[in-house]
């Protein structure tokens, strides 16, 4: 870990981010065995957005992005497919449902995600 060197951002080698992932991929297999064992099939598919992560972080990593760095606070954005992001999307409707079909609800679940755009396609409540 070092200093960028014309910022106070901290980046990581590629050395360092390898180590990173084989931990995440083991924390996650840990979690995958302890979920199983709730029977709630809804907390056990974090697993699959944690590894579908890991996946993007690897890749990324490949290409010589920082994803330690990469988050709202940076700026920085994780290179990622359009099927990834329909994967991790699928994941979330795993776990919330028909949660998000109320529009006051996926509005302010919107709302954290620090858009630069105003999304337009929810509609109001009937």
């Amino acid at each position: 870990m070092k200093q960028a060197p014309s910022t106070n951002e901290v980046t990581y080698s590629k050395e360092e981010r390898d180590a990173a992932l084989v931990k995440m991929k083991d924390v996650s297999s840990a979690f995958y065995y302890a979920a199983t064992r709730t029977n709630c099939h809804p907390f056990i598919e974090f697993c699959g957005l944690m590894n579908e992560y890991i996946k993007v972080c690897e890749a990324a990593s490949e290409a010589g992005v920082d994803f330690m760095m990469a988050n709202v606070h940076t700026g920085q954005a994780i290179p990622m497919k359009d099927y990834e992001a329909a994967y991790i999307g699928e994941k979330f409707g795993c776990i919330f449902g028909p949660t998000f079909h109320d529009p006051e609800l996926f509005k302010a679940f919107l709302s954290q995600l620090e858009l630069p755009f105003d999304v337009q396609v929810i509609p109001e409540k009937a």
